[in-house]
């Protein structure tokens, strides 16, 4: 499968974002609630997905923009989750 290749000036209409993959597997069950409901929110809570205009691309995949990269990185943190985080440039949606 060929990638389509993406014209320099096209760069204008990308947005900065960050993809994080974290792991939950050192959190007991108890915790790992806790951390879901802190993630996506509960009991009328906003949770950071919501806050930070996360778009969740899988299980422990966080798509976030790039001025809310240090509010995730401080939650994975606090949560003591192992992550890696990659800098992307996401075409911007028409």
């Amino acid at each position: 499968m060929k990638t389509p290749s993406i014209d320099v000036k096209d760069f204008g209409k990308c947005v900065q974002m960050v993809i994080f993959m974290y792991s939950t597997e050192h959190l007991l069950v108890k915790d790992k609630v806790r951390f879901y409901y802190a993630l996506k929110g509960r009991d009328g809570k906003t949770g950071i997905v919501k806050r930070c205009h996360i778009e969740q691309l899988g299980r422990a995949v966080l798509l976030v923009p790039a001025q809310f990269a240090g509010e995730v990185n401080d939650f994975l943190r606090y949560w003591k989750c192992e992550y890696r985080q990659k800098e992307v440039l996401v075409q911007q949606k028409q």
